[in-house]
C-alpha cells in the first residue's frame, strides 16, 4: 500500500467552554520528525501525543499547530486584606511623617504588588485535555485520507514505470540472444580483413563462445524480473513500503548497470538507458512516500 508522506489536515470544534482549533501538516522526512505549537494551557499533550501520533503517521516532517479559545475564567482573583491593611497604616505613617493628610485612593493600593492574588480554575482541565486529543487524532486522520488521495496517484505513475521497465527487460532478453552470432561475425571479419583462412572457423567459433559467456547476462535478467516482481509485491502487500521500495531500486538500478557494461549491443544499452530514465523517475516517487 503507498501512502504519500505530504499531507494536510485542519479541524475545529466549538464547545461552551472553549474552542479548540488544529492544524497538522506533514512534508517529506527519511525519518519521523514531530514539532508542536500549542498554548501553555495543554502543554503536557506534546508528551502524551508523540506517540500515537507516530503510530498514525508512521513518518516524515510533521507540525502540529493547537489553538485554544477559553470562554471561561482560569484565574479567580482574590483580594489580600491583611496586605491592603499593612500597606494602609504604611501610608498613614508616611502621612504623619510628611505631616500631610492621609487620604489614599483606590489606585493606589491596586498598584501595590500582591495586593490581588489569583487562584487557577482548574474545573476544565480534564475535559479540556481529552477534547483537545481527540481533535488532534481526527485532524491526524484527516493528513492520512489527503496522504491515501496522493498515495494513489503515486501508485499509478510507478506501476506503469515498473511494467515498461517490465518490458524493457524482455526486449534485452531477446536481444541476448544474438550475442554469440554478433561475436563470431566479427572475428570472422576481423580474419577476413587480415587475411587468415575461413579454416579456423572452429577456432572462431571457440573465441566466440568464451566472448559471449563473459557478455552473458541471463543472471542479472533474472535477478531483474524477480526485483520487479517483489517490487508490486511489497506494494500490494505491506506497508510502510518507502524503505523496501528505495532498496530495490538501488539493485535494479545496480543490475541495469551491470547489463550495460557487459554488453557491447546498441539495442541492450540503448534499453538500459532508458530504463535507467524510468528507474530514476521511480526513485524520485519514493522519495514521496511512507
Amino acid at each position: 500500500m503507498i501512502k504519500s508522506m505530504t499531507g494536510f489536515g485542519r479541524i475545529t470544534q466549538n464547545y461552551d467552554e472553549f474552542d479548540i482549533s488544529v492544524e497538522i501538516k506533514a512534508v517529506n522526512s527519511k525519518y519521523f520528525d514531530i514539532n508542536f505549537r500549542l498554548p501553555k494551557s495543554v502543554s503536557s499533550l506534546e508528551i502524551t501525543l508523540r506517540q500515537p501520533l507516530q503510530e498514525l503517521l508512521i513518518r516524515g516532517k510533521i507540525d502540529v499547530r493547537i489553538d485554544i479559545t477559553l470562554h471561561t475564567i482560569t484565574k479567580i482573583p482574590t483580594l489580600n486584606k491583611e496586605l491592603i491593611a499593612e500597606y494602609n497604616r504604611i501610608f498613614q505613617e508616611i502621612a504623619d511623617i510628611a505631616q500631610i493628610e492621609h487620604k489614599p485612593k483606590l489606585d493606589h493600593f491596586l498598584r501595590m504588588p500582591e495586593v490581588l492574588d489569583y487562584t487557577a480554575d482548574t474545573s476544565i482541565d480534564d475535559i479540556l485535555i481529552q477534547k483537545t486529543t481527540q481533535c488532534v487524532l481526527e485532524c491526524a486522520k484527516q493528513l492520512n485520507i489527503m496522504r491515501e488521495q496522493e498515495g494513489s496517484a503515486l501508485d499509478t505513475d510507478i506501476r506503469n514505470r515498473l511494467n515498461t521497465l517490465n518490458n524493457n527487460v524482455d526486449v534485452i532478453d531477446n536481444a541476448k540472444q544474438d550475442i554469440f552470432n554478433i561475436w563470431k561475425d566479427k572475428f570472422i571479419k576481423k580474419m577476413e580483413e587480415i587475411g587468415v583462412s575461413s579454416k579456423y572457423e572452429e577456432r572462431i567459433i571457440q573465441e566466440a563462445s568464451i566472448m559471449g559467456e563473459k557478455a552473458d547476462i541471463s543472471e542479472e535478467i533474472t535477478r531483474l524480473k524477480s526485483h520487479i516482481e517483489q517490487f508490486n509485491s511489497i506494494i500490494d502487500h505491506e506497508y510502510p513500503v518507502g524503505k523496501k521500495l528505495d532498496f530495490l531500486s538501488q539493485e535494479i538500478h545496480r543490475e541495469l548497470n551491470t547489463i550495460a557494461s557487459k554488453s557491447s549491443m546498441q539495442e541492450i544499452i540503448s534499453t538500459v538507458i532508458e530504463s535507467k530514465a524510468e528507474l530514476d523517475r521511480i526513485r524520485e516517487q519514493i522519495q514521496n512516500i511512507i
